[in-house]
């Protein structure tokens, strides 16, 4: 896997981030000197990259997101990833620890006590994860009790996957489970419906449809496959030259992205290439 080293993006907005590392990495930077933002006011897509030779490249940028009704999903999520992220515990050096919670982790009754929630989370986990031994392949579930003044004890459910021989500067990673089967369908062919159209009507001589796939717990296979299946009822992919996957689940907490691209009109998956940033520059 070729890896390049990148500078740091100059955008704030997420996808803009991701998309500006991309064009870093995509044939030695060919199109990263010259970029025209487009408004996203206006149904525009992310930027036209514009090559020496006067190549235009329309890139659009869409998220499939960890959960159903993402938005106040991920709010939920985004305190308990802090506070296990934040962790620093011995046992863990060269090792890292990938927290998976599920669509729906938790109820109306448990938010009212979310506070409790993410004290018994931790207090849970903090003890176990140390002791995990790291291996590719295997996934360990923990149903973790939250007890209730009441005397009920429902459960939270999250799967650990533990990795050897890593140098990553946050040994703990936190993320939601992209939705599986028809649930994901539903979401990619959402983003075709939603995306295709304007960036075939962009003004450009090659269309890149980036899509960002935010937690390691989803193949761009998988989504490729079902993109695949899925192109008689979208003929505008065939007007688009690369379907772009950016795994993106390494991006705030190592500067990682790993990127790769499916070609509509020959059914071609390329290799892996792995963008780097510079943290904190």
């Amino acid at each position: 896997m070729q890896n390049i080293i990148c500078p740091p993006p100059s955008h704030h907005r997420p996808d803009d981030r991701v998309v500006e590392v991309f064009l870093h990495a995509h044939e030695q930077g060919r199109f990263s000197n010259n970029l025209d933002w487009l408004k996203q006011s206006e149904r525009n897509v992310e930027v036209i990259a514009i090559a020496e030779d006067g190549t235009r490249l329309a890139v659009e940028h869409t998220r499939v997101f960890a959960f159903e009704g993402h938005m106040q999903q991920e709010a939920v999520l985004r305190p308990i990833a802090e506070r296990l992220e934040a962790l620093r515990l011995p046992g863990l050096s060269g090792k890292w620890v990938q927290i998976h919670f599920r669509t729906n982790f938790i109820g109306r009754k448990l938010r009212k006590r979310y506070a409790l929630v993410q004290d018994e989370i931790v207090k849970f986990l903090e003890p176990k994860l140390p002791t995990i031994a790291p291996d590719y392949q295997h996934v360990t579930t923990f149903d973790i009790p939250i007890p209730l003044p009441d005397g009920r004890r429902p459960t939270i459910t999250c799967d650990v996957e533990v990795w050897g021989d890593m140098d990553v500067k946050k040994p703990i990673l936190v993320s939601g489970v992209l939705p599986h089967d028809q649930k994901l369908e539903a979401q990619v062919t959402h983003a075709l419906e939603s995306k295709l159209q304007k960036l075939v009507d962009s003004e450009a001589d090659m269309r890149f449809l980036m899509i960002d796939l935010p937690t390691i717990s989803h193949s761009e296979i998988a989504v490729a496959r079902i993109i695949r299946d899925a192109q008689g009822e979208f003929p505008l992919l065939n007007k688009i030259d690369q379907v772009v996957f950016a795994k993106t689940f390494a991006f705030d907490s190592e500067g990682c992205v790993f990127f790769r691209a499916w070609n509509p009109k020959t059914q071609g998956l390329s290799d892996q290439l792995q963008a780097s940033v510079a943290l904190g520059a």
